[in-house]
């Protein structure tokens, strides 16, 4: 993260510690895990990486110039959506901008500044982030049309006995879809992983049905929509920024064309 090789951070935690009078860290087998002083100073250390990052964003915050580096974390599935719907169209009438989409299923933490902003699908627990929800999407069952010819369209979540579902799991297996679709009776499980584009690819090539937000299902030319999740309530999308990092026009720019992409992907076919 910080750019440098691991002889020089040895050197500065060195000259860190002979500053300060303290081990900072405790050298084991394993590496460095730290000390107790360590752990305490890291409160302060902390406060100073804040105060540091409010001095940068406050350097620029009062430009109008939309350049720079945008970086935004979200999920691999909205990412791709994000490419798909024109984000990077803000290049044309923006070249100087440069956007760094961060896809992962773990949050990142904006308020450290991993991230200049994230798209969500959870609430974010930050009470001084800058947080908004840019769109609420239903959820539906989708598969190939391969796979319905072969074995049948379900026409109600009774009818799914027999049929084969892709089920997403690990950090992902928390989803009330997720657990709904692999505990109905008589379902057999084609496949589990963490990777939505995953699950996405496997359902497209016919080896069963998934559940995905109407807006991706309606969206993918090799699915069709079997049917609406009605039981379940709509999901958020948040937008969380740092109120610093907000002030920045890059930021704000990149912020509100994700938010009207996000918008305009709520409305699907009936």
């Amino acid at each position: 993260m910080l750019g440098i090789d691991k002889s020089t951070a040895s050197r500065r935690i060195t000259a860190l510690e002979n500053t300060l009078g303290a081990s900072l860290f405790l050298r084991t087998r394993d590496g460095l895990r730290p000390s107790p002083v360590g752990e305490r100073l890291a409160v302060f250390a902390e406060r100073m990486e804040s105060e540091a990052r409010a001095l940068e964003s406050a350097a620029v915050a009062g430009g109008d110039e939309v350049t720079g580096l945008v970086r935004v974390a979200t999920t691999e599935a909205l990412a791709t959506h994000l490419v798909q719907k024109g984000l990077l169209d803000l290049r044309e009438s923006h070249p100087g901008l440069v956007i760094e989409l961060l896809g992962g299923n773990r949050p990142v933490d904006v308020g450290r500044g991993a991230a200049d902003m994230a798209l969500r699908v959870s609430p974010p627990g930050e009470t001084t982030l800058k947080v908004r929800v840019v769109a609420r999407l239903g959820l539906g069952l989708f598969a190939a049309p391969s796979y319905l010819r072969a074995r049948g369209t379900p026409k109600s979540h009774n009818q799914l006995e027999g049929h084969d579902v892709i089920v997403p799991a690990g950090e992902l297996s928390h989803l009330p879809e997720a657990k709904w679709l692999s505990s109905r009776p008589g379902v057999r499980v084609a496949l589990m992983s963490s990777s939505m584009p995953a699950i996405a690819a496997a359902a497209i090539a016919g080896h069963g049905i998934a559940a995905f937000t109407l807006p991706w299902g309606d969206s993918e030319p090799g699915l069709d929509r079997v049917m609406v999740l009605d039981g379940f309530a709509l999901r958020s999308v948040w937008l969380v920024t740092h109120p610093d990092v907000a002030k920045r026009a890059a930021v704000r720019v990149v912020a509100d064309r994700i938010a009207r992409i996000m918008r305009a992907s709520t409305g699907t076919r009936p």
